[in-house]
């Protein structure tokens, strides 16, 4: 299961990077925030992250992409 958590991250920090490739054009970052939004919360309802540590990890990914797509979105307008 390690492995396959590993593979997780690896999926979300892609997702997490295509945020950031597109804070120049709104409606396609805020899709891929959309994304990787419903994607932490669907690991997580269905206990795939279980372990504290995995969900700080992933909550810790969307904060960080969410403060850089805000302060981006937000020189936009």
């Amino acid at each position: 299961m390690i492995h396959n958590k590993q593979r997780i991250f690896e999926h979300l920090e892609n997702k997490a990077q295509q945020v950031i490739d597109s804070s120049l054009t709104p409606f396609e970052c805020l899709k891929h925030m959309n994304e990787l939004s419903g994607a932490i919360d669907i690991l997580v309802k269905c206990h795939i992250f279980d372990e504290k540590q995995d969900i700080d990890k992933a909550f810790d990914i969307l904060e960080q992409v969410t403060t850089f797509a805000q302060d981006s979105l937000t020189e936009v307008d």
